[in-house]
């Protein structure tokens, strides 16, 4: 059984295909990267796998299940996270908050044990602050658990992002561009933790420009173009693919 599974997707806006007949297979434990040039289908694909986009035809089934047609949330709950680009952050709330709140979808607190402060619901909340420092410690944020988001640096906005989602308990993460905006240093920072992550446990699917990046992370790539796979292989595989070249880089271009 394949972690996560694409069969014959198609994802259609108007008269604009998007993503044309996909099939596409991310096997459990893996980290598979996803290229293409802006406009490929990338996001697209990850809008449908999280739920956010309906789609046209065809469908995706994560551990066997189908879940195209399913709520986000309802994706989520399954194992199956996703994070954006740009992080969504609550700005005015500490780190530690932001990762409280990420834990939603485990909390188990009724109306009424809120309401009232049982006892129940206070250790469930202690038990959600608990595993967020652990979080926080793991993604290298340890040491800012009382800062607020907004005053955060650029790269530690996009780890206090992973942080949320690891969270939510994932079984599988996409990530939108982790590095995008990030200096050297920073970008390093996210691949040693991208590679953390991968050995929780956690299988990963990453959207992502640097091509550095992708052929220095990644277990195998899909590339795609004008909705369509075009390659998928090992990074060197990609990197001596002439048609990934002319589609993405130029047919002069060079993969890293």
């Amino acid at each position: 059984m394949h972690e996560l599974e694409a069969r014959g997707l198609q994802m259609k806006f108007g008269g604009v295909t998007a993503i044309a007949g996909l099939d596409l297979t991310v096997e459990e434990g893996e980290i598979r990267g996803l290229i293409g040039p802006n406009g490929a289908g990338k996001t697209t694909f990850f809008n449908a796998c999280s739920g956010r986009y309906p789609v046209t035809a065809g469908e995706i089934r994560y551990r066997g299940q189908r879940i195209s047609g399913m709520k986000p949330h309802q994706i989520a709950a399954e194992g199956l996270v996703r994070t954006f680009q740009h992080v969504t952050l609550f700005k005015q709330f500490s780190v530690l908050k932001n990762v409280v709140a990420g834990n939603y979808l485990h909390a188990r607190h009724s109306y009424w044990g809120s309401l009232l402060r049982t006892r129940k619901t206070r250790e469930a909340e202690a038990g959600s602050v608990a595993r967020a420092r652990e979080i926080l410690d793991f993604v290298g944020l340890g040491g800012l658990v009382d800062q607020q988001a907004s005053t955060l640096a650029h790269g530690h906005q996009k780890m206090l992002g992973i942080a949320i989602a690891l969270a939510a308990e994932p079984k599988m993460l996409l990530l939108d561009e982790p590095c995008a905006g990030m200096n050297s240093d920073e970008s390093r920072e996210m691949i040693h933790l991208v590679r953390r992550i991968r050995e929780t446990g956690i299988t990963i699917m990453l959207i992502e420009h640097d091509m550095k990046v992708v052929m220095g992370l990644c277990d195998r790539i899909t590339v795609l173009n004008f909705g369509n796979e075009i390659a998928d292989g090992t990074p060197e595989a990609v990197r001596a693919n002439a048609q990934v070249r002319e589609a993405y880089l130029g047919s002069q271009a060079h993969v890293a």
